[in-house]
């Protein structure tokens, strides 16, 4: 039994409940399938997401990315630091001995000596200073949009240079550092290997929003289909979908989203899909249908009691 004010009829219950099972399966199995994907060699990061950023907050978005123009990758002085660190924190996890540790340091020695000349060759040297240059532009342009369709293609294009450059860049330092890493881990005897465990990068805020997005989306969708806590489960799922849409909307004079699978203009499938969990969160269909109605059913029947005692006229759930 619901209140009038609140039930709409069989059906209309029926294809709400159905339409929140159906949701949460797709938020359910787009979360699922991130956490699983850590265990391949291609896990799921929300850095290309944050990176390639687009509309009024950005910006916003892409600062969530630690050196996001690899600028401080770029620079020597702060690149040897960051490897000084790294040793630091592989000597730690390890316990290295004194012997390790000094095998460690001179395989770092040589592989800051060979980054070194590597920034040293004119030709490197010319292209990260373009590099910079063309990241000063992507800024500015940025910061000061252009109005004329034109520029905003011209900046579009300069941004997929720039992005370009960058990879080509630290694709060296990236294979450096990992062979680092790689070398470390060989210096490790199996006991230290077995106890200390596997020497992953360095955590970094994006773990945290990694985490936030697989962890969130697995449970709102969990619970949108059982019907638990189902307005909490709705306004968390459709806060992350969201932050999914603003940060690449599909508003005019923007860039489309590489991965749509469609033509959008300001609506799209995930504002569709975030409007309907908003909905849901305005209906009690969890205790239509749910367990909801097992943990929270006394509070229908108490607005029940209390509409009959009004006079009010009651409808069937």
């Amino acid at each position: 039994m619901a209140p009038r004010w609140y039930y709409p009829g069989f059906f209309g219950a029926l294809f709400l409940v159905l339409l929140r099972i159906a949701i949460g399966w797709h938020v359910y199995y787009e979360g699922r399938d991130k956490i699983q994907s850590q265990d391949t060699a291609q896990p799921f990061s929300s850095e290309s997401y944050l990176r390639n950023a687009t509309g009024p907050l950005a910006e916003n978005f892409r600062n969530l990315v630690p050196d996001v123009d690899s600028l401080d990758q770029l620079n020597p002085e702060l690149l040897n630091q960051w490897w000084d660190e790294e040793l630091r924190r592989a000597s730690a996890h390890f316990q290295f001995t004194p012997d390790q540790l000094a095998q460690a340091r001179e395989q770092l020695d040589q592989t800051k000596a060979r980054a070194d000349s590597w920034f040293a060759d004119d030709e490197n040297a010319d292209q990260i200073a373009d590099y910079k240059d063309k990241v000063a532009q992507v800024r500015e342009g940025r910061r000061q949009p252009p109005e004329m369709a034109f520029e905003r293609d011209r900046l579009q294009d300069l941004l997929y240079e720039v992005e370009t450059l960058r990879k080509d860049l630290t694709a060296p330092i990236d294979q450096w550092t990992a062979d680092l890493r790689a070398s470390w881990i060989a210096l490790a005897e199996p006991d230290q290997l077995e106890t200390a465990g596997e020497l992953g990068p360095a955590p970094s805020s994006l773990d945290q929003i990694d985490l936030i997005t697989m962890y969130g989306l697995t449970i709102c969708g969990l619970l949108l289909m059982a019907g638990l806590f189902t307005p909490v489960a709705a306004l968390g799922a459709a806060g992350l979908l969201f932050l999914f849409y603003i940060s690449m909307p599909p508003f005019p004079g923007l860039p489309p989203n590489p991965r749509a699978e469609g033509t959008y203009l300001i609506v799209n499938k995930t504002l569709i899909e975030m409007l309907a969990l908003l909905a849901l969160a305005a209906t009690p269909s969890g205790l239509w249908f749910g367990v909801d109605r097992l943990l929270f059913g006394w509070i229908d029947r108490r607005n029940i009691a209390s509409a009959a005692e009004a006079g009010e006229p009651r409808a069937t759930a």
